[in-house]
């Protein structure tokens, strides 16, 4: 009786951190995030969770703890796709270490980090999440092999081969993040979110194209002036 309680509790927790990330209440997203960590003794939510606490902890700029959390998923996520390389862990492994990327553009783009070295790690970051994501499209059919996470990340990673100075790379990812951004929680994908509302569902897709255009104006902005350029990162990203 207390594995089923203690399964129910995770599951509100987990539901209630996704709805306070999409509301942007970031604060209660990682306090709820760490409590759902420690409800779960099961190795795959303990990654989910922590890569959500540190996500939350990104958008507070909170970067020590956000990058321990993050780092504490692709830890995780990586044991477990060594153990059973399907297309679940797979995808989870890319989705945390594109997470832990995007952390890591967040404090170039605040200025904090912004050094060569920053930008090639970040840049690296982002390339393993990527094929990490690649490799699990191998284990879908046909429309499946179109990702949501693919579609959350690939404008991100753009924004970084940008800044990194990988000006063709940069602008190939931006282009297939405006045409991904169109399938961004398409109900005909196995991977989007089955409880978002129509209007959710709008917004998301809005966002990723907003995001796959800025990639865009990004690689346009960034050899003139990358200041603005780190702005637009900062507001997309």
């Amino acid at each position: 009786m207390e594995t089923k309680d203690s399964e129910l509790d995770f599951g509100e927790l987990s539901k209630s951190t996704a709805q306070a990330t999409r509301d942007g209440s970031y604060y209660p997203a990682a306090t709820l995030a760490i409590m759902a960590y420690d409800t779960t003794s099961d190795p795959s939510e303990k990654a989910r969770m922590a890569r959500d606490a540190g996500n939350a902890y990104r958008h507070l700029g909170k970067y020590e703890e956000a990058e321990k959390w993050l780092t504490e998923a692709v830890n995780q996520h990586e044991t477990l796709a060594e153990q059973e390389p399907n297309r679940s862990t797979l995808r989870e492994l890319g989705a945390s270490a594109a997470m832990l990327a995007t952390m890591q553009l967040s404090r170039i783009a605040s200025d904090e980090f912004d050094t060569p070295e920053n930008n090639t790690k970040t840049v690296e970051t982002f390339r393993y999440g990527l094929e990490k994501l690649k490799d699990s499209h191998k284990h879908a059919d046909g429309l499946n092999r179109i990702d949501q996470y693919d579609i959350n990340f690939t404008a991100r990673a753009s924004y970084a081969e940008t800044l990194a100075g990988n000006k063709k790379r940069g602008l190939a990812l931006g282009i297939r993040a405006v045409r991904l951004a169109f399938w961004s929680e398409s109900p005909r994908l196995d991977t989007t979110n089955t409880s978002l509302s129509k209007k959710e569902r709008y917004k998301t897709k809005a966002r990723a194209l907003v995001r796959g255009i800025g990639a865009l104006a990004v690689g346009i902005v960034a050899p003139v002036n990358r200041r603005a350029a780190k702005t637009l990162v900062r507001k997309l990203s």
